[in-house]
């Protein structure tokens, strides 16, 4: 059984915390809530495959204007943002190198021969992953389809088509730095991935994601919502068990069960690096499942490759990088106190966040319904610090 859903089947015995530091998240989330921050945020967390911490607080906003938004609960679904990246993108990378099918150092173009040409032909699966491709930070895809959908491709937004649309002009996107020198989180990086995975599984991305990462770790809501499928059959999710994103400029509507990326929308919903929904249950049975692996407790990725995605690299400014966590420092969460070397947290714009500390067995994740507005970025990052801090020092 999946230890988060078994764990949470116990939720009664748990509940709150051990100590003070249960005010201490209790005050982070309250204050978010009270400043406008976050409507509802939850904390999950858990040492040696037990709950130490099950927080809900506040609400999910109202898809009706002036309506009363219902509590967040457990079995909320939150749009995940960029933990696809390493949730989806990044544990698929993980098992077909286990498995032999991908190198680190394989060329990309091995896999998608247009790349092999000029400097992107020295593009690694390592620089893919590491975000040091040397490609822009932007994809350019959901103007370039917005232009095909007016002109050469009426209906090209969110078809089947679109998804193939966007690789091709992703693969003629010119390089900012030749690969391998510098850091720069790029969009293209992770959508290539997510390409790759394709052609090396053969299958659409989120069926590759469904047979070798969810049905495995047993992520029962952790999917991605196919927009061109619901819009083929006329459906729409169900705003009931969603934690709405607000209100679109450019969509000119609120968004509820719709992926908040523009790019990964315009796509049909499924992307390499965005584009995953689920329940804080599940993303904490992702983050123990990895925390797993490394400690070799489980079949489906070797603890070796684990490690090498989650062990920092230098670059020439002495800078840490990892495949697609980011290692844990005083400024997001690790306060004084001194954590092991693959120790890592993934965090997206959506307000959601994972944290992962193997030396203690540790996994604590938050979601919260703060995402999507630029203005409290970084107040959001500051609570989401707090919190990790609060849960690593608690005993």
């Amino acid at each position: 059984m999946n230890v988060a859903h078994e764990l949470h089947s116990h939720a009664a015995d748990t509940q709150g915390w051990r100590g003070g530091a249960s005010s201490q998240v209790a005050e982070s989330l309250e204050r978010g809530i009270r400043e406008g921050i976050i409507r509802g945020g939850i904390v999950l967390a858990s040492r040696f495959g037990k709950y130490t911490v099950q927080m809900c607080k506040g609400t999910k906003p109202s898809v009706k204007p002036g309506a009363e938004g219902k509590p967040v609960s457990f079995d909320t679904v939150f749009d995940l943002g960029t933990l696809t990246e390493v949730v989806c993108t990044g544990t698929l990378m993980m098992r077909l190198i286990s498995a032999g099918k991908v190198g680190l150092n394989d060329r990309a173009s091995r896999y998608i021969q247009s790349l092999g040409v000029g400097q992107k032909s020295h593009i690694t699966v390592a620089h893919l992953l590491a975000h040091r491709s040397g490609f822009p930070v932007s994809s350019g895809i959901f103007d370039e389809l917005v232009r095909a959908n007016q002109g050469a491709r009426p209906g090209v937004m969110q078809s089947s088509g679109a998804k193939e649309y966007a690789y091709k002009h992703l693969r003629n996107v010119p390089l900012k730095y030749a690969p391998g020198t510098k850091y720069l989180r790029s969009d293209i990086d992770y959508i290539l991935l997510g390409e790759i995975c394709e052609v090396v599984t053969g299958l659409p991305l989120e069926k590759a994601y469904s047979r070798f990462v969810a049905a495995p770790m047993d992520l029962r809501s952790l999917n991605f919502i196919d927009l061109t499928t619901l819009k083929q059959r006329g459906l729409s999710p169900d705003s009931e068990i969603f934690a709405s994103m607000g209100e679109c400029t450019k969509r000119k509507r609120h968004l509820c069960g719709e992926v908040w990326d523009d790019t990964t929308w315009a796509m049909g919903g499924v992307s390499g690096h965005n584009g995953l929904f689920g329940t804080v249950t599940d993303l904490h049975a992702w983050g123990h499942g990895i925390a797993g692996a490394l400690h070799g407790r489980s079949a489906m990725c070797g603890s070796e490759v684990v490690k090498s995605f989650l062990t920092p690299h230098l670059d020439e400014s002495n800078a840490e990088w990892r495949f697609g966590f980011e290692g844990l420092t005083k400024d997001n969460g690790a306060g004084a106190l001194k954590v092991s070397a693959e120790s890592v947290v993934v965090t997206s714009a959506t307000g959601c966040s994972v944290m992962i500390e193997p030396k203690r067995d540790l996994v604590a994740v938050i979601v919260t319904t703060g995402g999507g507005n630029a203005s409290v970025a970084k107040k959001v990052s500051a609570m989401r610090a707090a919190i990790h801090s609060a849960v690593l020092e608690a005993d």
